[in-house]
């Protein structure tokens, strides 16, 4: 479906996931006070790593890949990519994994995908669809009865479009205080205060605690729909924790075991799990929060409150694997990878400036950058993975910087 370059950015721009996940809400009637103390910012004891370049068989791509880390747009302590194309492929590294110890990058570091994961997701769902285990047109009160109290009114396939009119986590953790009160004052269920109560006393102790994600889809639940179900967009993680739910129940199965069968093992992903909360299991390149004035912190671990719409970790090479081989038909048949792209189920079509159209997301979280392109046949494939990510008013510049390096490294393939 053929879009103007200038949307798509738009569109791009507003798929980016909050960086932290964060209820920073007082109401004052229930004494509730969800807030995240920020002052281990203060307690950053990062070094400052010296920057050793790195030989590589294709150095205009590794040019591209130090301009991340060194130099006057560096945006991160460390990067990774992966490159296919006409010229090849070429998997490379810069910079440093752990900014304590100044440990160099590996090549195949693994790190959250942060939001690049709902093509995970996005792609379970219609493998299901694709079985007769559910349809997309299905509604939400089908497969998880009382859960949404607008649940009949919500399709499988407007949660994968963003069209459901639901309310994105992000539109409270940027709110206002006066609108942070109003959307917790919403919340009439005794036993929701208590458990929204009992998370943020967890998670100010301890900002690495393990929150559930259905915390964040039962506060949406009181909040009213921004619009008639399939009558508008608006960007909602929320809405494809839900899509997890529903693929664990029509699947049978408990979601990491689905992502696991059904993608993982197939296309003999190894490094790639579903990892959404805490520590990260086996080796990873460290994720750092970065403030306006340049002060760090280490937040691999500060992931709470996560489920299907941001849970992937893999490496550069693994997540290239996967978008291509989806895009030849490996994991859907190529109606369903068509539908994925004309009907927006989850790639935002892009014309880039040197090949035919590409598709593509990006994510971004409290501690990871992530960018991929792939084209329509999975024969030109760019990932990059970048483990900081800039807070407040410095975030804009560092994602557009992140999103042209990726594109450098996409026309270069």
């Amino acid at each position: 479906m053929a879009r103007n370059e200038q949307q798509i950015r738009h569109r791009i721009r507003r798929r980016r996931r909050s960086l932290l996940w964060l209820l920073v809400a007082p109401v004052a009637a229930l004494g509730i006070v969800i807030a995240v103390d920020r002052a281990f910012f203060a307690q950053s004891t990062m070094r400052s790593c010296p920057f050793v370049p790195t030989q590589s068989s294709r150095p205009g791509l590794q040019r591209v890949l130090d301009g991340v880390v060194a130099g006057p747009s560096s945006i991160a302590p460390g990067a990774t990519a992966y490159v296919s194309g006409p010229h090849g492929s070429w998997l490379g590294a810069a910079g440093v994994a752990d900014a304590g110890s100044c440990a160099r990058m590996p090549a195949d570091a693994r790190m959250r995908l942060e939001s690049v994961s709902k093509i995970y997701t996005a792609t379970l769902i219609l493998q299901l669809a694709q079985t007769g285990k559910l349809r997309v047109g299905d509604t939400v009160a089908r497969w998880l009865p009382g859960l949404l109290p607008y649940g009949r009114r919500i399709t499988i396939r407007q949660l994968l479009t963003m069209s459901s009119g639901l309310i994105d986590n992000n539109d409270f953790t940027n709110a206002s205080e006066n609108v942070k009160r109003i959307h917790l004052g919403r919340v009439k269920n005794a036993r929701l205060r208590a458990q929204l109560l009992a998370a943020a006393e967890l998670v100010e102790k301890n900002p690495a605690a393990v929150v559930p994600a259905t915390l964040w889809v039962e506060w949406a639940a009181w909040q009213p729909l921004l619009f008639t179900p399939g009558g508008g967009y608006h960007y909602s993680n929320i809405g494809y924790d839900i899509l997890g739910l529903i693929a664990a129940r029509a699947g049978g199965k408990p979601l990491p075991t689905l992502y696991r069968e059904r993608i993982f093992q197939p296309l003999g992903l190894h490094a790639t799990a579903y990892d959404p909360q805490g520590p990260i299991g086996g080796p990873h390149a460290h994720g750092y929060g970065v403030e306006p004035d340049g002060s760090r912190v280490d937040a691999t671990d500060r992931h709470w409150g996560v489920g299907a719409e941001g849970g992937i970790v893999s490496n550069a090479e693994e997540t290239a694997a996967f978008l291509t081989s989806l895009m030849r038909g490996k994991l859907l048949d190529r109606h369903q990878v068509t539908s994925m792209e004309t009907d927006d189920l989850w790639l935002g079509g892009v014309a880039s400036t040197c090949a035919d159209q590409a598709y593509g997301w990006s994510g971004g979280g409290n501690g990871y950058k992530t960018e991929v392109w792939v084209d329509d046949g999975g024969s030109r494939v760019a990932v990059l993975l970048v483990n900081a990510r800039h807070y407040g008013t410095a975030q804009p510049a560092a994602d557009t910087a992140a999103h042209a390096a990726l594109e450098d490294l996409y026309c270069r393939a």
